[in-house]
């Protein structure tokens, strides 16, 4: 095993790495991450500890001080989302602004900001399929389905085709 395998110590080390060098180019308070601490996608099987793993990583993020943790959630993709118990624990090790993401409704965000288990939500899909995303929210209306073969292509179609209110 290398320097970057075995121990969880090693394999936190690559991100612990890049973060580090950001700090020290930009300072900690313009480095963000995004992680996906738990969960499986496309088959990967991410070990028998990997709530520990996650969990170390995220306590070593929280005593560099970043800006922020955004935390990708496995139900995006059709996996079982967070625990209120592993947010409460992520809580108590990044005491920074936390992002939630991924399959989030208004009243899940509602719900996990009043507890303090986050502290905003992305909205990156949504966002993409309703351009007036935040009047459809405050009026309560419905959202425009999400075409998933246009995220990620190149044209307009996707980008600047959606029908607003």
């Amino acid at each position: 095993t290398d320097q970057y395998g075995g121990s969880v110590e090693n394999r936190a080390r690559l991100v612990l790495e890049v973060v580090d060098a950001g700090i020290e180019e930009w300072g900690a308070d313009r480095i963000g991450i995004r992680v996906s601490p738990i969960g499986t996608f496309q088959n990967t099987d991410n070990g028998p500890n990997e709530e520990a793993d996650a969990l170390y990583l995220i306590e070593q993020l929280g005593k560099r001080g970043i800006a922020y943790l955004h935390m990708s959630e496995p139900d995006w993709a059709g996996g079982e989302p967070y625990t209120d118990a592993f947010r409460e624990k992520v809580r108590a090790r990044f005491h920074g602004p936390i992002i939630g993401a991924g399959a989030y409704t208004v009243e899940k965000a509602e719900t996990l900001i009043g507890k303090g288990l986050i502290d905003a939500v992305a909205f990156g899909r949504d966002w993409i399929a309703n351009p007036d995303l935040v009047a459809r929210l405050q009026r309560k209306a419905e959202l425009n389905p999400q075409r998933a073969e246009s995220f990620y292509g190149g044209g307009a179609e996707g980008y600047t085709d959606y029908p607003t209110l």
